[in-house]
């Protein structure tokens, strides 16, 4: 009689599971997630879209750049390592920083250097770059500012005037003298006569130092440090 009992109890619960397996739920998608209430997740690395384009940020050479102040990343590719300066501030001036691997390069290249301004190009020879070293250490800053003043004393200046200094890391300037000198090329009319360089002295008076015109520049011989300028007699 038990037997009977427990065969039928086992028949019914195999008759039950049989009603329930082809009622019961239709299997998973491939992905869904039962925790998620069948929503794929984003595979792990995925970024999910927002509808926004992403934003760069451009740090160091090449990246935004403030008046006034400007990193020396000279460019190596020619005979010459190359400065093209960059923007002054509202008061004419610029400050070219040259960091201690900057120099070591310049150094090591033994190109000579080329500051490249709008009114004229200062090249400075290897013995130069070492002379300013020698002076403001391996860490040295060349101070610029244009004026553009048309008068010269009683004469006409035909370019703008560009003064060149060189402070330390200290911020303190620095007198340099250069031998061999370094050239200023000022950039003037090709029909343009009778030019002579002109440079500021102490006493504010200006004084006449040695230059030479090939077709439109003007390149004066620059043996120290100071404000420079082309006039016509």
């Amino acid at each position: 009689m038990k037997i009977r009992v427990i065969s039928k109890i086992l028949v019914s619960g195999l008759l039950l599971l049989a009603v329930f397996l082809s009622h019961g739920l239709a299997p998973l998608a491939a992905g869904d997630d039962p925790t998620t209430g069948g929503i794929t997740a984003p595979a792990l690395g995925d970024v999910p879209a927002t509808g926004e384009d992403p934003v760069s940020v451009v740090i160091g050479p090449g990246g935004p750049s403030v008046p006034g102040k400007q990193e020396a990343d000279p460019d190596f590719s020619g005979s010459v390592a190359i400065v093209v300066a960059g923007k002054t501030d509202d008061g004419g001036n610029l400050a070219i920083h040259f960091n201690e691997v900057t120099v070591a390069k310049i150094l090591v290249s033994k190109k000579p250097l080329k500051i490249d301004m709008p009114a004229a190009d200062l090249t400075l020879s290897a013995d130069n770059i070492r002379e300013i070293v020698a002076a403001a250490g391996e860490v040295f800053t060349v101070q610029l500012k244009y004026d553009n003043a048309s008068k010269v004393g009683n004469r006409t200046a035909v370019t703008d005037q560009v003064s060149i200094g060189v402070k330390n890391v200290k911020g303190a300037n620095k007198a340099v003298k250069f031998s061999p000198a370094a050239q200023l090329a000022f950039k003037v009319s090709s029909s343009a006569k009778k030019l002579k360089g002109a440079r500021k002295a102490a006493n504010g008076q200006w004084k006449n130092v040695a230059g030479k015109k090939s077709g439109s520049t003007f390149t004066i011989s620059m043996k120290e440090l100071g404000n420079y300028t082309v006039v016509s007699n």
